[in-house]
């Protein structure tokens, strides 16, 4: 078994697509909860949406986020397997608020060097997100479309090399139009 177990595995990393198919199967069954054993004591999903709707209202209510249309639930012929027990499908807007950034005018040269950490595509590997390669300013951030994302925000690069890598915030920080950004709520 452990020779075949090997052969396996040298097949896999000397493909030249091995690795890259190796890490989508590992997403595949995690996303899936096939790796890890599903426990009966484990919290169902259905308990964390309950918190995360009542801070949502709450933010709702002290005006810190525009109060939305309720998302339709996901039906079944959007769903493309069978989650473990336990789990649930939910549209990404009931997790937190979506939003990209932009990138301010390059004329206008009192926009950089600010000081507040503005986030490009490219910066967006797959980790913690402590510093950025330039910065904006407050000026920047009063006339461009630039929202100042709190730490914790995830980040997900849009398109470019690394589309589909994501990232956390480990800093308030601002992006560029590459990069998505979601607020959990």
């Amino acid at each position: 078994m452990r020779g075949q177990l090997e052969a396996y595995f040298d097949a896999a990393f000397t493909a030249p697509d091995g690795v890259k198919r190796l890490r989508e199967l590992i997403l595949t069954l995690a996303v899936q909860g096939k790796l890890t054993d599903q426990r009966d004591r484990d919290e169902p999903v259905s308990e964390l949406l309950k918190k995360i709707a009542v801070e949502k209202e709450k933010l709702e209510k002290e005006g810190k986020i525009k109060k939305q249309k309720p998302l339709p639930p996901v039906a079944d012929d959007e769903k493309p397997f069978a989650l473990p027990k336990g789990w649930e499908w939910v549209r990404l807007g009931e997790l937190g608020a979506w939003r990209s950034g932009s990138t301010p005018s390059r004329n206008m040269t009192e926009y950089y060097a600010g000081g507040i950490p503005w986030v490009k595509s490219g910066e967006v590997k797959q980790g913690v997100i402590s510093s950025t390669e330039e910065s904006v300013s407050v000026k920047a951030l009063q006339n461009c479309s630039l929202p100042l994302n709190p730490v914790g925000t995830i980040l997900v690069a849009m398109y470019g090399a690394n589309i589909g890598d994501v990232g956390i915030l480990d800093i308030n920080a601002t992006t560029n139009q590459a990069v998505c950004a979601c607020v959990p709520y």
